[in-house]
């Protein structure tokens, strides 16, 4: 309930979220950096120590799927490796133990890391929940039909966010009744806190956590309630990897054959990944980051100088937190934009669209706060 447990709770996201997304060297994984490192003999280049069945079987790659291509006495044959879940499909080739030749890395459906990869390319339920969003980008891009064969990708894009959007506004609008009820119950549990200060015997502790459980109990808060935004970043993290990964697929993917993805926007183009030309992007999106967030702050420090309480130390410290977190996460943002320009142009939609969300918020919730007043 305590803004520093969620604020540790969503680190502990942003971090797994980008160590899943690494794809590294696992010793007996089937992965694109196992693969490339395997060693193919050089006639001409004797100094080059192959990759022997061993090296691949055991240690780079993994037992392989089919050996019926190969004689496990001479050491001579090939050996397959497939998969349908993850798409791969490739053959090495051994003649005396020894590598002598192997499925290009292009042919074999093997990617640097999951932001690399084509949509539709594996088949888990995961993969389809992407390749949907991914289709509706590609059939929103000419207004399902309306544009005949003009097929805009900025346009998509901007559809596609804002369907995602609205479709998570419910859970942000939970989100923030909970933040009022917060604000209304903090003069109470800051007066709570100054009452037991300095006491930490048993009995004390007990107290107080009976009293600030009877005011969660009084105002409506509980940790679901605190937990909703949570809800929305699957989906946040979908949308990523679908803005990601959809310049890289082809457009027969999504039922495309006469229309071919324009990616072009204003000066840039947004399957673009050269920093220089995303500067301006990315820029637009930390400036719209910061108001958004700079503006939840003002609104929040008002909140708490009408409530007339004085601020325990350590609401003051969550304070501090807070407005690190809201430096931390623009530069953040501006960073990983500067590298992709369709992720700079889905983030700055997203940012514009949460501005308009906060400013209906703002108005709603002075009657909200009436209301929730006249019953306490």
């Amino acid at each position: 309930m305590k803004k520093t447990k969620i604020l540790g709770i969503v680190l502990l996201a942003i971090f797994g979220l980008f160590t899943l997304t690494a794809c590294g060297n696992k010793e007996g994984v089937v992965n694109y950096t196992n693969y490339t490192g395997i060693v193919v003999t050089d006639p001409l280049d004797t100094t080059i120590i192959p990759s022997t069945y061993i090296d691949v079987t055991n240690t780079l790659v993994g037992p392989a799927t089919d050996t019926s291509l190969f004689d496990s006495t001479t050491g001579d044959g090939v050996l397959r490796w497939v998969s349908a879940s993850d798409g791969y499909d490739f053959t090495v080739t051994f003649t005396n133990w020894v590598v002598t030749d192997k499925t290009p890395i292009e042919e074999t459906n093997l990617y640097a890391s999951d932001n690399t990869t084509p949509l539709g390319i594996k088949t888990t339920w995961t993969e389809w929940i992407l390749l949907q969003l991914g289709a509706f980008t590609y059939h929103a891009s000419n207004l399902f039909g309306l544009l005949g064969d003009t097929y805009l990708y900025w346009l998509g894009l901007l559809l596609m966010t804002l369907l995602i959007r609205t479709l998570g506004w419910p859970v942000y609008a939970k989100s923030n009744d909970m933040t009022i009820k917060m604000q209304m119950a903090q003069p109470e549990l800051n007066r709570i806190q100054e009452k037991y200060k300095g006491r930490a015997d048993q009995a004390s502790q007990q107290r107080m956590q009976m009293e600030t459980m009877e005011v969660y109990k009084r105002y409506k808060i509980n940790l679901w309630g605190c937990l909703m935004p949570l809800i929305q970043m699957p989906i946040f993290i979908a949308m990523y990897s679908v803005v990601q990964r959809f310049p890289l697929t082809p457009e027969t993917t999504f039922g495309g054959v006469n229309g071919i993805m324009n990616t072009d926007f204003l000066w840039t183009n947004l399957g673009n990944t050269e920093m220089l030309a995303n500067l301006p992007l990315a820029l637009v999106v930390g400036g719209t980051m910061f108001l958004s967030q700079w503006l939840m702050q003002r609104r929040q420090a008002a909140a708490q100088k009408n409530n007339r309480a004085p601020q325990s130390a350590q609401a003051k410290q969550t304070a501090k937190t807070m407005k690190f977190m809201m430096y931390f996460m623009v530069v953040m943002m501006a960073y990983i934009a500067i590298g992709n320009a369709g992720i700079a142009f889905y983030w700055i939609i997203g940012n514009c669209y949460q501005l308009l969300q906060s400013e209906i918020n703002h108005r709603q919730m002075k009657a909200k706060k009436a209301k929730l007043a006249a019953r306490m």
